[in-house]
C-alpha cells in the first residue's frame, strides 16, 4: 500500500489579529506552494511497530520511531516536535494492537524556504520539482507560507489513510486531528487558520473556542491516564467553527511580494494582544471598524466586482494603518504604506495589504488577470521605486488536502 497526499500553504489576507478571537471571520487563501507526503507499507516482520521518516530535500532529515505501549520513540534520540505530536496523537486516537511497518517520505514545493545553496531534481513524468538544501532543516530559513501546518496536515492524512482508510470523507476529522497536534507541538493554541486552509484550501473562517483544546491539554497535563477517552470525544465532536469555501474571483491574480531589504518582522501579536488589553475601548472600535472593512471585502470577492474589492482594500489598509498608529506596532508600517500607494496607482492593480501579522517583509497584491505581466514589468523597470519587491512564484490554488498520482513522484 502507498499514498500521497498534499496541502498548500496559506496567506491570510483579511483578518489579522481579528482571527484569534472566535466572534470573527477571517479570509485566508490557499498556494500553490504544496507539503507533499508519501507513505508505504512495509512487508516485514518486525518485533516492534515501526514508523520511519524522511525529508530528502534536508540533511540529516530522517526519523526512525519503534512504537512502544502506542508511545513513539526516535531510536536516534533526534528531535522533531511536530512530528513527535502526530504519531502521538495518532496513537493516542487509534490505540493500534496489531503490528506496522510504515515508511513516509516527506516533501516540500520550493516556495516554503529559502532557495540558497539548492540543487533541483525533477521526477521521472516531469511533473514535480523540489529544491534539494545541503543543509538541515533547522538551518534553512522559512518563507512564512505555513510549512509546519502543512507538515502536520499531510502527515496526518497520511497516516489516517492507513489506520481509517477512506481519508478524503473524514476531512473534519483530520482537521481536528492536525489541529490538537500542531497546537502539541508549538505549546499554544493558535487561531488554526493555517491548519485550516491547509485541509479545506481559500476559505472564510472563524476559529474554533480556544477551551475545546484547553480542556484536553489540562487532562494530558494532570490526568493523561484519562487523556486517551478524552481525545477522542475532542477528535469526534462538533468544533463549530467556520470553514466556507471562497476562491479568488477567475479574473484575479494573487502576487506574494517578498521586500528583499525588508526587516525582520518582530513578535507583533503578544504586543497587539496587550495594547488590547491595556487600552480596550480602543481597541474595541478599531477591530470593529477593521472588522466592518474585511467583511466587505469577503462579500466583494463573491460578487466579483472588482471596484468594490479595490475600495474594500483600501479600507482594510486604512483601519490597519490606524492600529498601526494607536498600538505603537508596526503592522502597516509607513514604508509599506508607500509602497503599496505606489503599487496601487499600476493600471490593472486592485490593491494590496501586509499580509497575516503584517509587518516589513512582504506584500500581497490583487491584480487582474490579463495584466499581470504589464504590472510586473512595471515594477522590475523601476526597482527601487518599488523598494526591491521580488514576486514569487506562487498563486493562488483554491484546493486544500488532495491526494496525488504515486506516478509523480518517481525517480525523487
Amino acid at each position: 500500500m502507498s499514498k500521497a497526499f498534499t496541502a498548500p500553504g496559506k496567506a491570510l489576507l483579511a483578518g489579522g489579529y481579528l482571527v484569534l478571537d472566535p466572534i470573527y471571520d477571517a479570509y485566508v487563501t490557499a498556494l500553490s506552494s504544496r507539503m507533499h507526503a508519501i507513505i508505504t507499507e512495509k512487508e516485514s516482520i518486525i518485533q516492534n511497530s515501526l514508523i520511519s521518516i524522511s525529508s530528502p530535500q534536508f540533511k540529516n532529515g530522517n526519523w526512525q520511531y519503534k512504537i512502544e505501549d502506542n508511545k513513539p520513540i526516535e531510536v536516534n534520540n533526534l528531535k522533531n516536535p511536530f512530528i513527535e505530536s502526530i504519531l502521538f496523537i495518532i496513537l493516542s486516537y487509534f490505540q493500534p494492537t496489531t503490528n506496522f511497518n510504515l515508511e513516509i517520505k516527506i516533501f516540500s514545493d520550493p516556495g516554503y524556504h529559502s532557495q540558497e545553496n539548492t540543487t533541483s531534481k525533477t521526477s521521472s513524468n516531469g511533473k514535480l520539482t523540489f529544491l534539494y538544501h545541503d543543509r538541515s532543516i533547522t538551518e534553512v530559513e522559512k518563507t512564512g507560507l505555513g510549512s509546519s501546518a502543512g507538515l502536520v496536515s499531510v502527515i496526518t492524512a497520511a497516516l489516517v489513510s492507513y489506520f481509517k482508510v477512506e481519508i478524503i470523507s473524514y476531512l473534519d476529522f483530520i482537521h481536528n486531528i492536525a489541529q490538537i497536534a500542531h497546537c502539541l507541538a508549538q505549546k499554544k493554541i493558535g487561531s488554526g487558520f493555517d491548519i485550516a486552509t491547509a485541509i479545506y484550501g481559500s476559505i472564510i473562517y472563524q476559529r474554533f473556542e480556544p477551551k475545546i483544546l484547553d480542556n484536553l491539554f489540562e487532562t494530558l497535563e494532570n490526568k493523561p491516564q484519562e487523556f486517551n477517552e478524552k481525545l477522542r470525544n475532542c477528535v469526534n465532536s462538533n468544533w463549530n467553527f467556520k470553514h466556507v469555501s471562497r476562491a479568488l474571483p477567475s479574473n484575479l491574480t494573487l502576487l506574494m511580494g517578498d521586500i528583499k531589504n525588508g526587516s525582520e518582522t518582530p513578535k507583533l501579536v503578544s504586543k497587539i494582544l496587550q495594547w488590547r488589553k491595556d487600552k480596550p475601548k480602543e481597541a474595541e472600535t478599531v477591530y470593529e471598524q477593521l472588522n466592518a472593512a474585511n467583511m466587505t471585502f469577503m462579500d466583494s470577492l463573491k460578487s466579483g466586482d472588482n471596484k468594490h474589492i479595490s475600495n474594500s482594500i483600501y479600507a482594510i489598509r486604512k483601519n490597519l494603518q490606524i492600529l498601526t498608529k494607536l498600538s505603537g506596532v508596526p503592522v502597516e508600517p509607513a514604508i509599506q504604506t508607500e509602497l503599496l500607494d505606489k503599487i496601487a496607482l499600476i493600471d490593472g492593480c486592485l490593491g494590496g495589504v501586509v499580509p497575516g501579522a503584517g509587518g516589513f517583509d512582504a506584500i500581497a497584491v490583487l491584480v487582474e488577470s490579463d495584466k499581470v505581466e504589464y504590472f510586473k514589468k512595471t515594477t522590475e523597470a523601476d526597482v527601487n521605486n518599488y523598494n526591491n519587491v521580488y514576486w514569487v512564484n506562487l498563486h493562488e490554488e483554491s484546493n486544500g488536502l488532495i491526494e496525488e498520482n504515486l506516478e509523480n513522484y518517481v525517480g525523487l
